[in-house]
Formats: structure tokens, sequence, C-alpha cells
């Protein structure tokens, strides 16, 4: 008798073992799948195949969720999540969908899906609405890639690289917050203080910074933006590429936009609300009388002759031969025409001589 109980319990226990090593299996494998979407390196297949997984009963509901938990994943989420477009979505609703109608069918007596079964009509009426809540992920672009913010005090390191590969160099104290991965159609930055910037080229997704009621928005470009909260106006100073300004109401409404080329400097007045381009020298000039110094660096002197006449209001003749020399040099707002000519001609080793009112570099 007792080694017929022995065999019975015996015959049990190596049923319940292999039933067991099937569950442990099949948890396994859910488990790498599910460890690989929490790191966002599963593909769009695998997400896919993970959500019908998780619909198909509520012990893999809530299998999912502890080991989401475990994870802090609900409030440790920076992590980048496969994609999936409203078609495979639809897909996985529909595999769902018809799972439950089968499920309805058959009078055959389903163990596993108990919770699905008792409730049918609940599950049938929210199915749609249960799979979006819990992988909403797959119908917004990256929902869990997290916020990074960078603040530069002065002390700390002055360069930073976006993700896209763009180089930040801030000239004074400033922050600066964006998304882990740029996903989206645009290259969205928020961004405060003084900065140079050197922007990826990315056509496709333009590059664009967000700083109170003012945008920035570039394809490919160089600048220098001054969007310190405690200027009385922000501005950028174009070296390489196109720049559109835009600037915006209280309520979001877009004011005015502006177009800046290179050597022209976007002005946005949040006092006067009003927002403008500059001309190069016009830069020049308002450089003069707000810093008090007039700076070319590698400059042409084309373009500085062109500075020069319309800041003295004079008339230069500058030989051809001169047009391309370039010139590094530093004035200050009370200099002389006459004395900046002087050094242009010693530093870039031209003459310079006065005919009436015309002056003429050779």
């Amino acid at each position: 008798m007792t080694k017929g109980k022995t065999k019975v319990i015996s015959h049990i226990g190596e049923s319940t073992r292999k039933n067991d090593e099937k569950m442990y299996s099949v948890n396994d494998k859910y488990e790498a799948l599910i460890m690989s979407y929490l790191d966002g390196q599963c593909s769009a297949e695998e997400a896919h195949e993970l959500l019908l997984w998780v619909a198909e009963s509520e012990e893999n509901r809530l299998y999912f969720k502890s080991l989401k938990d475990q994870y802090e994943v609900w409030s440790l989420t920076d992590f980048a999540m496969p994609e999936l477009d409203d078609a495979d979505v639809e897909a996985a609703l529909d595999a769902v969908n018809a799972k439950i109608d089968a499920i309805k069918e058959t009078e055959t007596k389903v163990v596993q899906m108990p919770w699905l079964r008792r409730n049918y009509k609940y599950v049938s009426g929210v199915a749609a609405a249960f799979l979006i809540a819990l992988f909403i992920g797959f119908l917004v672009r990256n929902p869990f890639n997290s916020t990074v913010t960078y603040a530069y005090n002065g002390q700390n390191e002055s360069s930073y690289v976006l993700p896209d590969g763009t180089s930040v160099n801030f000239n004074s104290e400033g922050t600066l917050s964006h998304p882990k991965h740029f996903t989206k159609a645009e290259r969205s930055v928020e961004f405060e203080g003084v900065a140079y910037f050197d922007v990826a080229k990315d056509e496709a997704h333009p590059f664009v910074l967000h700083c109170n009621n003012m945008d920035v928005e570039v394809l490919g470009t160089s600048f220098l933006l001054n969007a310190d909260k405690t200027a009385e106006r922000y501005t950028v100073d174009l070296y390489t590429g196109k720049v559109k300004m835009t600037a915006f109401d209280e309520k979001g409404n877009t004011l005015s936009q502006v177009e800046v080329n290179p050597g022209e400097r976007g002005v946005w007045n949040a006092t006067e609300s009003e927002l403008k381009m500059m001309t190069y020298s016009e830069v020049k000039e308002d450089e003069l009388h707000t810093e008090h110094v007039l700076v070319f660096n590698n400059e042409k002197l084309s373009k500085i002759v062109e500075a020069l006449e319309y800041i003295y209001k004079v008339e230069i003749d500058l030989g051809e031969s001169c047009a391309s020399k370039t010139l590094t040099a530093r004035f200050s707002d009370d200099e002389s025409i006459d004395e900046v000519l002087e050094t242009i001609a010693l530093v870039s080793e031209v003459t310079v001589t006065k005919t009436d009112e015309v002056y003429h570099i050779r």
C-alpha cells in the first residue's frame, strides 16, 4: 500500500515538475523579452509579440508588471522604446479580439485563461483601451525618453554635445534641456544663457531652440545665441547657414518671424515685443555702441570696409586686390576713422590715402 502511494505521489511529482519546467521555460523566454523591452533593445516584432502575450492572461500582465516594478521603470524611465505604427497596433488588437472570440465559442475548459473567460464581456469592451493604456509607448515616439538638463555654472565643463552631434559652448552661465534621444520630426531644445551652437546638419529634422517666448529654427549652421533671462533682448549672431526666428505672445500665438543670414543678427526685444533682423554693418555699429568695441575676427577687408562706411558715414574705395585680405583686430569707440584705417594699413600691409572725402585702400 505504501509502495502504491509512493508510486502515485512520485507520478504526480514528476508531472508537477514537468509542468513547472514548462512554465519556467516560458517565463524565462518572456523575462528575457521583457528585459530587452525595458532596455529599449527589442525590435518592433518582439514588442508586438510581447504585447499579445501580456494580453493573454491576468497572470501574464501581473508578471510583466512585477518585472517593471523591480526595475523601477515607472520612476526611472530613461530608455528608448521601439515604435509601432497604427497598423501594428490594429493588428495586435485584432489578434487579441480573435483570441477572445475563440474563447467564447469553444466549450473546452481552458484553465490557463480563467480571468478572460469569466470576464469576457468586460474584456471585449475594454481590450483596446487596456492594450493602449499598457502599451501607449507604441502610439507615441519614445514616451519614456527622459529629459536631460545640463547646467553650466562657470566652473564645470563649458562644452556640451547633444545626441545628434550638435556642439554647444557656453559663454556664461546657462541651462540646456533636451530629450535623451531625438526621435520626433524636429530636434527640440530648451535653452537659457549665452552659448555658441554648431548644429549638426539634418534637413529632415529641423533643430529648434525654445527660449521663453522666442524660437530659433535651423537646419545646420553655427551661431551665437544670447538668451540670458536677465537681458532685455535675445540675440542670434549667425556665422554660417540660415536660421528662422519666431516670436510668440503669452498665449503662444505667433507675433512675427524673421530669417537671419550669415553676418546678420536677429534681435528679439521682449519688452517692446519687437523681432527684427540687423545687417552686418548694423551689428558692428550696435557692438560699438553697446560694448564700446569694434571687433573683427579673421574678417575679409571687403566686409570690414562695408561696416566702417556704415558706422563712420564715410566713403572708402577698396582695391580689388585687397578685398580678400583678412584681418583680426579690435578697436575702441573713441578711435577715429583715421586711426582705425591707419591700424588696418599697418596690420594688413596696405596703403591708405585720402582724396577729397574719399579714402583709398590699395
